[in-house]
């Protein structure tokens, strides 16, 4: 699956929960401040003061890699291995040219696109758990805009969200089809899963996208076969910040 489907895909789904948080209506008076919190915490664009280690798998092989915002434009991305190996200097060139799309600053405006106000059914937010750690709740995506395959698609996911109560930040949210869908004659959707976890870079570091996660596997008509995942981690986060100043 190409890198472009991959991260349109991901920020649809970031669209999907900043909508719910506006527009669900919540059994408890005080959810909505407290998503709205948590996504405000997040910072999207922390390749600007970071290093980083970015371990990728998917069509393209599985593939490590080193971003460094210290060295220059053209030098910042190195390639460590792909598929276990060392990678060749062509591989390297193509690697420290390609756009290593994985987050949208503008991820986590408030706005948003105006057609994600349509893809969250109000009142489906839902308190699943409580603990003393966290709470989590669920969610059912819609998009009344849609046509009816793509919205009889969508009412069949659920979706989950999960709160750490120390520092309220974010700490995932998945979206999955819980059995097989089939939203057509001659159609079957056996697998959906998108997921995208957070977390703190350090004790006092900013909250930042940990890992994404999507695979989707379907058949149409016998001749139609899908089966993709792509996945992303991050680690090894070195601070950058006070060499850009």
């Amino acid at each position: 699956m190409h890198n472009t489907f991959f991260r349109k895909s991901l920020i649809a789904v970031i669209g999907v929960f900043v909508t719910s948080v506006a527009c669900g209506q919540t059994p408890h008076g005080s959810y909505e401040a407290l998503f709205q919190s948590a996504i405000k915490a997040i910072t999207w664009d922390f390749q600007d003061d970071w290093a980083f280690t970015l371990t990728s798998s998917g069509q393209d092989g599985d593939r490590v890699g080193r971003f460094d915002p210290r060295q220059p434009e053209d030098e910042r991305w190195t390639l460590i291995t792909i598929d276990g190996r060392l990678p060749t200097k062509k591989e390297l060139a193509e690697y420290a040219e390609n756009d290593h799309h994985f987050g949208d600053g503008d991820s986590n405006d408030d706005d948003g696109d105006d057609n994600a106000i349509d893809m969250v059914e109000p009142g489906t937010l839902r308190l699943v758990e409580e603990t003393d750690d966290y709470w989590l709740l669920g969610f059912v995506p819609t998009d009344d805009d849609d046509d009816d395959v793509g919205r009889k698609v969508l009412e069949s996911m659920r979706g989950t969200v999960k709160i750490i109560k120390d520092g309220g930040y974010l700490a995932d949210i998945n979206i999955h089809n819980e059995k097989p869908i089939r939203p057509k004659v001659g159609v079957k959707m056996k697998k959906f899963l998108m997921h995208m976890s957070f977390g703190p870079i350090a004790d006092d570091g900013p909250v930042v996208m940990r890992s994404m996660d999507f695979a989707i596997k379907l058949s149409a008509f016998v001749l139609v076969r899908v089966n993709e995942a792509e996945s992303l981690a991050f680690s090894d986060f070195e601070y950058a910040g006070e060499s850009l100043r």
